[in-house]
């Protein structure tokens, strides 16, 4: 079995290509399917080829002068040059303070026509015969999308390099042997290699999309989650190693709860994180199906491989500490942590739950509204300086496109000249969908951004009805927050009913499950208040991405229930020979050197993303590692064991007991 585990991973990964290689970085991608700005970007991809607009910004300390303008011009003519450049008309357009000029540049999208190379020319062109002290930028929707392009190259080997030293100092520390480290370090490489492979060959397929940030989600929690069945199906074997001499006798006692717990672990987590697949928005619809895939996979390779390989290495591989025959386990810390548990049950869940419900005062700082474009990286790209620049020496605009059935364009004209906040309105060429360049008085990504683009959609529909339709940058960031608004009523009530139902027929009881959904929606929102205090009071983020609380709900409450499941499972399995609150802390004692050490490796793997220089990423890597830290010490160490052992056999109910 082991040896044609390695085999198949090692055809799979020469038969496919990095996860990058797949990734799509369309204007769509972080859109949802039937967004007003979506269809807008689908119509002008049809008609020809979408347009992304972009901005080069120049400017001085002092006012322009003559040889600055020469330079301008220069590039202006260069500019026309670049492959993928539509050659209208680029006319530079001064500030208000004579400090600087901007020049709107247009960018073919064109289907298989990437944006980055394009960005790249111009900013080479402006970077070279220019005045001194005349500074050059390119922004606007072409620069940043460039900027998000480049965040993620070779970021990848990084990511990888990092979640591979977590897990093997995790093992080193949780293991103490020279030797035991090696096999679910193995195991653990395999399921990422062959879930890898199979995700590659699903997206090159056309069958799942790799949107966004999803390639690096899906690296970190396959490590993680990996890492924390092995380390469960190890622990069940070395528990196993001191009752019997038989190892094959100890393997198969270890598996046949270990498994039944992976699998009901596996099939948990994948169902939650599979409830984004309902979602209109393309980039969680992304994650959901990747997610969902690659615990799958880790769970096949976890409960087949990494027994193999434990049944190989037999006794011997636990050196120095190898388990005999009638040897006790040494867990002084958890023995005393079930022992405080034990004697007060009800000071445990009340104090967890007054320190949870303390962190949830942190909700009074979250703003989803959205992270501006000049705070989306954490490094100063080219495109957030043009941004600043911008700001600088022109009033605030938003820019916004509105197409019309040529039939309806010159009252849809009219109409748009007619709302208040729009300063300019350009014209294209008569088309089948003719397009309107229009711009607001306003800073993209707020709200008065947003009030002016509801007006703006509310005249064109006067004007035209279905004939005309608004998208545009400002726009799109509008509908992303619509969407993720509308995700989430969906999908939190979705992702409650299915890990509700799935506990349910594991613990084969009604209160249980209800009590451990009530503990992990309680740990979110604890997190949540908690994080959003430290992005806005200390780290000095103005705001969360739109979609960032649904992600960070999805993974905490999946990884939540992950952990609720190791500890129940094993309560539920120890009620069949002991009273129910016997058995609860039985389970504590042999349960909680595992689950924290899984809550580690998963919290410092989630960690792993705050190495990428994106805003939201970071936000969510935080958040989920925090999270997961807070689950594992307070929820799965005292409130879940104490509320327990304080309801007692009740918690089977409707059933008088467990089995």
């Amino acid at each position: 079995m082991a040896f044609c585990w390695v085999a198949l991973t090692v055809a799979a990964v020469l038969a496919t290509g990095q996860l990058n290689d797949v990734r799509i970085t369309s204007g769509t991608s972080m859109l949802a399917r039937d967004a007003e700005s979506a269809r807008v970007l689908d119509l002008l991809a049809k008609q020809g080829g979408r347009m992304v607009p972009t901005l080069v910004v120049y400017e001085r300390a002092g006012p322009l002068g003559r040889a600055d303008h020469a330079a301008v011009r220069r590039h202006i003519r260069q500019f026309a040059g670049v492959p993928g450049v539509i050659d209208e008309k680029m006319t530079p357009i001064p500030s208000p303070d004579g400090h600087a000029l901007q020049v709107p540049v247009l960018l073919s999208g064109k289907q298989g026509v990437l944006v980055s190379p394009m960005v790249e020319r111009l900013r080479q062109i402006v970077t070279t015969d220019r005045p001194p002290g005349l500074s050059g930028y390119v922004t606007g929707a072409g620069g940043m999308a460039a900027d998000y392009v480049e965040s993620f190259r070779h970021i990848d080997v990084t990511l990888l390099a990092l979640s591979l030293a977590v897990v093997l100092l995790v093992l080193l520390a949780v293991y103490r042997s020279p030797i035991l480290w090696v096999i679910p370090m193995l195991a653990v490489v395999v399921a990422y290699l062959g879930s890898a492979a199979a995700v590659y060959a699903l997206a090159r397929a056309g069958l799942v999309t790799l949107r966004g940030a999803t390639p690096e989600v899906f690296t970190v929690l396959v490590f993680g989650v990996a890492t924390d069945y092995a380390l469960l199906l190890i622990a069940r074997y070395r528990e196993q190693l001191r009752v019997t001499a038989d190892q094959t006798a100890a393997l198969r006692a270890a598996l046949t709860g270990g498994i039944r717990t992976v699998v009901a672990s596996a099939l948990t987590v994948a169902g939650g994180v599979g409830c984004l697949l309902v979602a209109d928005t393309n980039a969680l619809r992304s994650i959901g199906a990747v997610a969902a895939i690659g615990i799958l996979i880790t769970m096949v390779v976890m409960v087949t491989f990494l027994p193999a390989l434990m049944l190989l290495g037999g006794r011997r591989v636990f050196w120095p500490a190898t388990p005999l025959p009638g040897q006790s386990a040494r867990d002084g810390l958890w023995t005393s942590v079930a022992g405080f548990v034990g004697r007060r049950a009800r000071l445990s869940w009340v104090g967890s739950s007054l320190l949870l419900a303390l962190l949830c005062l942190g909700l009074a700082t979250v703003d989803a509204s959205g992270i501006p474009p000049s705070a989306l990286f954490t490094m100063r790209t080219d495109s957030v300086a043009g941004h600043d620049a911008l700001e600088r020496h022109y009033p605030a605009n938003a820019p916004v496109v509105v197409v019309s059935k040529e039939s309806v364009s010159a009252a849809v004209a009219s109409a748009v000249r007619g709302v208040e906040g729009v300063t300019s309105v350009h014209t294209g060429p008569p088309a089948t969908w003719r397009v309107h360049d229009v711009v607001l008085a306003a800073e993209p990504n707020t709200h008065e951004a947003q009030v002016l683009v509801q007006d703006l959609r509310q005249a064109v529909r006067w004007a035209a009805g279905d004939a005309a339709l608004v998208g545009g940058f400002a726009t799109e960031l509008l509908d992303v927050k619509n969407a993720a608004l509308d995700d989430a009523l969906l999908i939190v009530p979705l992702i409650l009913l299915v890990v509700g139902l799935i506990l349910v027929v594991l613990l084969r009881s009604v209160v249980a499950p209800l009590l451990l959904i009530g503990t992990v929606v309680l740990s979110f929102a604890a997190t949540l208040g908690l994080c959003s205090a430290l992005f806005t009071k200390l780290l000095g983020y103005p705001a969360m991405d739109a979609g960032f609380a649904l992600y960070a709900f999805v993974f905490l409450v999946a990884f939540g229930i992950d952990y609720n499941i190791f500890l129940m499972a094993r309560v539920r399995e120890e009620a069949a020979r002991l009273e129910t609150r016997e058995a609860t802390l039985h389970a504590l004692r042999v349960t909680g050197g595992v689950i924290t050490a899984a809550g580690v490796v998963l919290a410092a793997a989630f960690f792993v993303l705050t190495v990428l220089p994106l805003v939201p990423v970071i936000q969510l890597g935080m958040l989920v590692a925090v999270g997961v830290v807070i689950d594992t010490v307070i929820v799965r160490s005292l409130l879940v064991p104490a509320l327990a052992h304080h309801i007692g056999q009740v918690i089977w109910w409707p059933r008088r007991g467990a089995l």
